[in-house]
């Protein structure tokens, strides 16, 4: 719809501001032809209003759509972070429990090394106590008949 002009009103104007009939006439045409052509109605942005928040409707439902897909998407990449963690965990605990059962082994063995060394030094202690008893058991052996040896000696004497 063309915006509404007085062209009859704009042309006696200028005949009365001193244009021909002819000039005023054409200036009113022009003027009504560059307004039809150029402006907008309300109709116009009635309409332009109307696509606007046609388009806006549209962009909201691709952004809800877009987000859920996004949403979709994070939960199934997070569902994998979380089973890689779980993987993860269960090798770790594996791990553990093989390093726990080695770690008990190492010990044994050195328990048993400890005992072997203990008994090996307890042996030889042994043997040198032994030893000593033996040493110590011949000389108070020999002192014991050089005791009675004096012991008689005086008693001979006397």
């Amino acid at each position: 719809m063309a915006p509404a002009i007085d062209t009859l009103a704009y042309a006696r104007h200028l005949r009365e501001i001193g244009l021909s009939e002819e000039q005023a006439d054409g200036h009113a045409r022009a003027l009504a032809t560059a307004m039809t052509d150029s402006l907008a109605t309300k109709q116009d942005l009635r309409e332009l209003a109307t696509l606007n928040k046609h388009d806006l409707h549209e962009l909201a439902a691709q952004n809800k759509h877009d987000l859920h897909e996004l949403a979709v998407r994070m939960d199934t990449r997070f569902a994998q972070v979380d089973a890689r963690f779980q993987s993860l965990e269960q090798h770790l605990d594996v791990r553990l429990l093989e390093m726990e059962k080695r770690t008990e082994i190492r010990l044994v063995e050195q328990e048993k090394r400890l005992e072997i060394r203990f008994s090996e030094q307890s042996a030889r202690f042994d043997g040198r106590l032994s030893d000593l008893e033996r040493r110590m058991t011949f000389r108070l052996g020999g002192m014991m008949v050089a005791a009675i040896g004096t012991f008689s000696a005086l008693i001979k004497l006397f």
